[in-house]
């Protein structure tokens, strides 16, 4: 038993002072296949990989993951979870956004609408949630009726609800829906966090997803957000749940869809110099009842 006992002893150390090693995303020139250990491709596979979920799964403990910002948002969600994706307070696990954009846009297909009434639209979605609806890359206004009645009964030109599991859209012009370009926001969460610790995110946008831009859940501890900004998802911009423990350190949450940063049970998070829209003072943090 003791032998045992020392023998873990020596592992554990030997992973907390392993050299950390930075992981390369870059969604114009990697490749999945490669090993993400270099920001320039070379021969065989070496060079940074393409996805988000690559990444997630070559990092390991105290690493960095870098994503080159190549002027296209990176489309998918990142997830990181348990020891692996930890570090310490000398060598915390990074995520280096270097000014990135990470969405969970989709386009809608031409032939998903149809036609209910006058210039009333029908957007039947397999992924539900709180939605977002895009047209040329600017969202439109939604109506939520504050009486749980028929919002399409009211529903103004240009501004679009959901009612019944379906989205509905009121045509504002002479176009008809199906021949404009409409996105909506498909995946669920831009970063979720689960009990994982020591972590720094820095300098990354988190937009247009169905949930929340980050989700931090189930005891993380020392989270630190630093230049982090996260607008326009469907229900809100940045969540702490499940006794985690946030700092949030500049960059801006604003116009996510019920609440800009949502605190649940008995979980902190902490704006410092944070720009939160739509809150008339930081420590004013919207609340509703965990769903699991």
């Amino acid at each position: 038993m003791l032998t045992s006992y020392r023998f873990l002893v020596v592992v554990l150390t030997l992973a907390s002072t392993a050299v950390a090693s930075d992981i390369y995303v870059d969604n114009s020139s990697g490749r999945d296949g490669n090993d993400g250990q270099t920001l320039i491709a070379s021969d065989g596979n070496t060079g940074p990989v393409y996805s988000l979920e690559r990444a997630a799964q070559l990092a390991q403990f105290g690493d960095v993951i870098v994503l080159m910002n190549t002027g296209k948002p990176y489309y998918g969600s990142l997830s990181l979870t348990g020891d692996r994706h930890s570090g310490t307070a000398n060598r915390p696990f990074v995520v280096e956004g270097n000014g990135a954009i990470i969405s969970g846009l989709r386009s809608v297909p031409h032939a998903s609408w149809h036609q209910e009434g006058h210039r009333l639209w029908k957007l039947t979605l397999t992924r539900k949630g709180y939605y977002r609806l895009l047209r040329n890359g600017q969202t439109l206004p939604e109506e939520v009726s504050p009486c749980g009645c028929d919002p399409r009964l009211t529903l103004k030109p240009g501004h679009w609800a959901a009612w019944q599991g379906s989205l509905y859209f009121r045509q504002d012009g002479v176009d008809r829906p199906e021949s404009q370009n409409f996105a909506y926001a498909a995946d669920q969460t831009g970063i979720s966090l689960h009990q994982v610790n020591h972590v720094l995110i820095t300098n990354v946008t988190l937009q247009h997803f169905r949930f929340d831009g980050l989700h931090a859940q189930g005891l993380c501890d020392h989270i630190v957000l630093e230049n982090v900004n996260a607008v326009e998802n469907g229900r809100a911009g940045v969540v702490s749940s499940g006794a985690s423990q946030l700092k949030i350190l500049g960059g801006r949450i604003g116009n996510n869809g019920r609440h800009q940063l949502l605190v649940l049970d008995r979980s902190t998070a902490k704006p410092d110099n944070c720009d939160i829209q739509e809150i008339p003072e930081p420590q004013v943090i919207s609340r509703e009842p965990e769903t699991r």
